[in-house]
């Protein structure tokens, strides 16, 4: 399950947000958006005070630039496989809304430009965050079949991650080859219902199991998760980069 698929959204509004601060050209933003330029005294400690000082004008939304409201942020459906030695299974979301990514803070940015490659590194930390919404799930342990729908909601809390974005400068366009996150959760909750047709006793079972050992459990999903987001945020910022001159929008 990628439930942590909120950490996502923050970080295309992140570069959204680079963007839209240090170009100028072809967008109108709230005045409370706040810019920098690398002539600053500290280049680095500006973007990360940018950055949150103007994180509640993005979370409130922009309709201007297609962004949506992001706390809650909604996901109508997402579909994911996993497996992890004996455990397979497939499940999937819908109409899932994640909470808590307005509160999230910037512990530090650094942008590292050489010989026309840009790599740009942020850290954050998110102090609580929580996902509801409906799934549809199956699965094996070995020769153990289980299978159902319901509801769920998962509770974080403490987490930590470094975004990386980086990719080659071509023609004044930044070509981003990969965007990894790898989100460390220092609390963890998960309840669900249903999972077992209708078999409370096996439902509950599996919940306690989850909750005992759920630290294994992410850990082992996350590389795929990991190598999920890189693909899609990939896309979606080079949609972004490829009509957009990096010299503008880093000056």
């Amino acid at each position: 399950m990628r439930s942590l698929n909120f950490l996502a959204a923050a970080c295309a509004v992140l570069l959204l947000f680079f963007v839209a601060v240090q170009s100028d050209e072809d967008i109108s933003l709230p005045k409370e958006v706040k810019s920098c330029r690398k002539s600053s005294n500290d280049y680095s400690s500006c973007l990360r005070l940018a950055i949150q000082e103007s994180w509640p004008v993005f979370m409130k939304g922009i309709p201007e630039l297609d962004l949506p409201t992001l706390d809650p942020y909604f996901i109508s459906q997402e579909e994911s496989t996993y497996e992890n030695g004996a455990i397979k299974g497939k499940i999937v979301v819908k109409n899932a809304r994640n909470y808590g990514l307005s509160k999230a803070q910037f512990l530090a940015v650094r942008p590292q430009l050489q010989n026309d490659y840009f790599r740009l590194e942020v850290d954050v930390e998110i102090p609580k965050v929580f996902i509801e919404g409906d799934y549809k799930a199956e699965g094996s342990l070995e020769t153990f079949q289980m299978g159902g729908k319901g509801y769920f909601n998962i509770s974080l809390e403490g987490v930590i991650t470094t975004w990386n974005i980086e990719g080659p400068i071509v023609n004044d366009r930044w070509q981003v080859e990969h965007f990894t996150v790898l989100p460390e959760v220092n609390k963890m909750h998960v309840y669900f219902t249903d999972l077992f047709n209708g078999n409370e006793n096996l439902n509950r079972a599996a919940m306690s199991f989850v909750n005992e050992y759920w630290s294994v459990l992410y850990h082992g999903m996350l590389p795929y998760v990991s190598k999920a987001w890189d693909e899609e945020l990939t896309k979606l910022v080079n949609r972004m980069f490829s009509k957009i001159s990096f010299s503008k929008t880093f000056p």
